[in-house]
């Protein structure tokens, strides 16, 4: 109920998982981005108070899952459809997508765990440079990048494999 450091745990938390939920709705990100800030605004307006952490993430992407809904459908009216109708391309439940959006938030909080320079590392060879290029864009050299490369990696499956994978 107005606790603002209660509220950025919570939006920084499940604010990149529920981002990637809304984009298998809307394939747009920027509306994705509108969708999920609109939740959170709503969330804190309304000082709903949850008994524990599930009931407030169900809350959540129901009410992102809701809201990109609303979305397609408002976009279909303006339009001027003849019919309106679920349309979403998607062959998976919304609960492979939950999981989905999670997983990819434990990879990006793991990511975000490294220290700064293996952290770049990691992204850019993510993005596809090679060690190469990623070497010329930190000014350092090709043996760094793989001795960063290595042991970040280590660390991402050491964090990470905990997980259960579905």
């Amino acid at each position: 109920m107005g606790n603002k450091s209660a509220f950025k745990e919570i939006f920084e938390e499940f604010y990149t998982p529920l981002c990637s939920f809304a984009y298998k709705y809307l394939e747009d990100t920027v509306n994705s981005s509108d969708v999920v800030q609109e939740v959170f605004v709503i969330l804190w307006n309304s000082h709903a108070k949850f008994s524990n952490f599930g009931a407030l993430r169900s809350y959540l992407f129901t009410s992102v899952r809701n809201s990109c809904l609303n979305h397609i459908r408002n976009a279909k009216v303006k339009e001027h459809t003849k019919e309106l109708s679920p349309d979403i391309k998607c062959n998976a439940t919304d609960d492979e997508y939950e999981i989905e959006a999670t997983v990819y938030a434990e990879v990006h909080n793991a990511i975000k765990r490294l220290s700064p320079q293996a952290r770049e590392v990691v992204i850019h060879s993510m993005n596809g440079l090679t060690n190469l290029e990623v070497a010329e864009e930190l000014s350092v050299s090709v043996n760094t990048i793989k001795t960063l490369k290595k042991r970040a990696y280590k660390t991402l499956r050491e964090q990470l494999g905990g997980m259960h994978w579905l």
